[in-house]
């Protein structure tokens, strides 16, 4: 766990992107009758460009994916999801994990937030497994959108450990810790993999988008 952890801090952050420093020019014969590129030409800076293609890491992937957005996109998953709900209004779940977030970090148990690009992704991953589409209450979804959260902290959280309360609603502290050891069981792969894998990240984000694409 704390190797994984130490790998998923990069998911978060993103990778700095390596700078090409002192890139040499190289030296190519032109063909005959295709006249020189100016030095500062498009035609120039576009040979360069598409001569160094950018390796796909985390931070590649959600370099100019914004975080409100990917927050929106997981509460329009959620309502069509749970479509027993009709009253849930999409800007719901992104509140109650914001709520979560920032009581966090005004009580000190956190010294920055939580909540990115990266870590609204990995949420959505456990999300996806674990809320069932016959949720029959908004108290309902809100007490395992909760507990997927916590999972979400423990797992990925810059802390050694985070407290219980912020995630618990008082009608579900029976179920709260058995939910969250299900979903630490069932998903420990897929948790691994997208810390791991980039393409795998890539994928999760790219599910997200084409779920509320319609």
């Amino acid at each position: 766990m704390a190797s994984s952890s130490v790998q998923v801090h990069h998911l978060i952050h993103g990778e700095e992107e390596k700078k090409n420093q002192g890139m040499k020019r190289s030296r190519s014969q032109l063909t005959p009758g295709t006249p020189a590129a100016p030095e500062d030409s498009p035609v120039k800076r576009r040979k360069i460009q598409t001569s160094t293609p950018v390796p796909l890491t985390h931070w590649t992937v959600v370099r100019n994916t914004f975080c409100s957005r990917l927050l929106r996109l997981v509460g329009e998953y959620l309502c069509r999801r749970c479509r027993l709900l009709m009253g849930l209004r999409p800007t719901v779940p992104p509140f109650w994990i914001l709520n979560v977030d920032t009581t966090l970090t005004v009580l000190g148990y956190q010294q920055q937030p939580f909540i990115c690009s990266g870590t609204v992704a990995f949420l959505y991953m456990v999300l996806r497994d674990t809320v069932s589409a016959e949720v029959a209450s908004v108290e309902e979804l809100r007490a395992v959108l909760l507990s997927c959260l916590y999972v979400s902290y423990a797992y990925i959280g810059h802390e050694i450990s985070y407290p219980a309360l912020p995630f618990i609603m008082k009608t579900d502290r029976r179920t709260f810790w058995k939910r969250t050891l299900n979903i630490t069981q069932r998903m420990s792969r897929n948790m691994l993999e997208i810390n791991i894998w980039p393409h795998v990240f890539a994928k999760v984000i790219s599910d997200l988008k084409k779920e509320t694409a319609h």
